[in-house]
């Protein structure tokens, strides 16, 4: 989607952006860094946090004396580092938040045109804003409504009754407005339940590779505003994700699911029927929620149990 551009930008340039006081020498910075591969001329970050929201730790551990080797490298960290090391140092709250600004708004381009593939199949009743990107063998049903700026990347299908927000991403594969899983049984016959409701997805969504998002059996299934969805991720009929919530790879959220705002659920959990989870919550890897959760709970375990609240 991005792809990396070649600019020199000052050292100084970047601390006004930034907002943040610099008062060392200056010089170009002319490309990106990790700290398992460090180049000269580069940015880097380092902070012992790895979800700033929720403090959770980050289990790799860095030898960052060995920056010291490097040539006119940058480093944005918190400011208890600049004891510790000589190098240049951007002090910050939430380094990997700034290094990821810094990325965004001088060292990438995005690398997809706004365009609709020659494959891509488009049905009858669509309403496709500006600047969308679909990409090849997309299939759009329907009476879908897709939003400005969103892009729709290769095999993804989408099917009708189904709103897409604004500056939307929907990458590979992933299905939205499916049929959903409903069968009852009467002796040795099964009976399917049609779900014949909608599907709303709100502005700013992120929705991973080969994930799926089921239309809801007579309302809606509802993804609201700036919720971020990984790979391999399945929400079933009728569920509600809340603003700004993130599912992370292999999460399942069953249908009539309730997701409060800025929830983060971990890899590999699942989230049983009609189950609310309250704002600001953070769910364990591999967790299994079987009950009600109110806000700002830190739920782990199968079955998922209170660790402490989120201050």
């Amino acid at each position: 989607m991005y792809q990396m551009t070649k600019k020199e930008i000052s050292v100084k340039t970047i601390a006004k952006f930034l907002n943040a006081k610099y008062e060392g020498k200056d010089f170009k910075i002319s490309k990106v860094s990790s700290l398992n591969e460090i180049k000269n001329n580069s940015l880097l970050f380092y902070s012992d946090i790895a979800n700033f929201q929720f403090r959770i730790k980050d289990i790799a551990k860095y030898n960052l004396k060995k920056l010291e080797k490097y040539e006119n490298i940058l480093l944005i960290t918190t400011e208890d580092i600049k004891k510790k090391i000589n190098v240049p140092i951007i002090s910050s709250k939430n380094p990997r938040l700034d290094f990821q600004r810094v990325i965004m708004k001088f060292f990438i381009k995005n690398e997809f045109k706004s365009e609709i593939h020659k494959t891509a199949i488009i049905e009858n009743n669509t309403k496709i804003g500006k600047n969308v990107h679909i990409g090849s063998n997309c299939y759009i049903g329907n009476d879908v409504e897709i939003g400005d700026n969103t892009k729709i990347f290769n095999n993804t299908c989408i099917f009708g009754k189904a709103k897409i927000g604004r500056n939307t991403t929907i990458l590979s594969n992933a299905s939205i407005g499916t049929e959903g899983y409903g069968f009852s049984f009467s002796d040795d016959e099964s009976f399917h339940f049609p779900h014949v409701g909608s599907t709303i997805i709100g502005d700013n969504v992120w929705i991973g590779s080969n994930s799926n998002i089921e239309k809801s059996q007579i309302d809606e299934t509802i993804i609201e505003d700036n919720v971020k969805i990984d790979a391999l991720v399945q929400i079933g009929h009728n569920s509600i994700i809340k603003k700004s919530a993130q599912l992370t790879a292999g999460t399942i959220i069953c249908g009539r699911a309730k997701i409060g705002r800025n929830c983060w659920i971990a890899p590999n959990s699942v989230v049983d029927a009609a189950c609310e989870i309250g704002d600001n919550s953070f769910v364990g890897t591999l967790s299994l929620v079987k009950t009600n959760f109110p806000k700002n709970s830190v739920i782990v375990g199968s079955p998922a149990k209170l660790l402490r609240k989120n201050l």
